[in-house]
């Protein structure tokens, strides 16, 4: 083999390397929505200011039907805090995706509202396993739910109770390296 021949395999094996580290980043936006069952305790943390603490889960549909996160089980731990007398409410906490593989992707939300309008904030990806690894990206997010409804007549400290609403996100970026 000519020097020349060695430099061109070297080359073409190089730039084949470099076409498939390009092929196997992803990166897209998506619509996702989930319907969800919320399950923990409410306290009575002031006169009328009650505090959720508990796990949302539901299931993820991606609009396009397309990927691993379309129909991913999800997992939300978190706390909600409700203005008894005028609805407002505020919440943060973090997701847990797990797609059909097996995969998953964690994330942050928080976000901030009135009772009937929902809680809107932000949904940020911060990492994953499996094909996931090094995940980023965000969305806007909302949460609807009927959540007033069981913490209106807090007569104890604390309540066990459960809750259901959806979630939305209009347009989640996400980009896997």
């Amino acid at each position: 083999m000519s020097i020349r021949q060695g430099l061109s395999l070297v080359l073409a094996t190089f730039v084949l390397a470099i076409t498939s580290t390009v092929v196997m980043a992803e990166e897209g936006t998506v619509r996702a929505t989930a319907a969800w069952q919320g399950e923990g305790r409410f306290f009575q943390v002031q006169e009328k200011l009650a505090l959720f603490v508990g796990a949302f889960e539901g299931t993820m549909f991606v609009e396009t039907q397309k990927g691993d996160l379309d129909t991913a089980k999800l997992l939300c731990p978190g706390m909600l805090e409700i203005n008894l007398e005028s609805g407002a409410q505020s919440g943060e906490g973090r997701c847990l995706l797990t797609g059909r593989s097996g995969d998953r992707v964690y994330a942050v939300w928080n976000c901030a509202g009135e009772h009937g309008d929902g809680c809107t904030g932000t949904f940020t990806l911060h990492g994953g396993t499996g094909k996931f690894q090094g995940i980023t990206g965000n969305s806007k997010f909302q949460i609807r739910s009927d959540i007033l409804a069981y913490v209106a007549d807090l007569s104890e400290d604390s309540v066990e109770g459960s809750a259901s609403g959806v979630a939305v996100w209009p347009a989640l970026t996400y980009k896997i390296p």
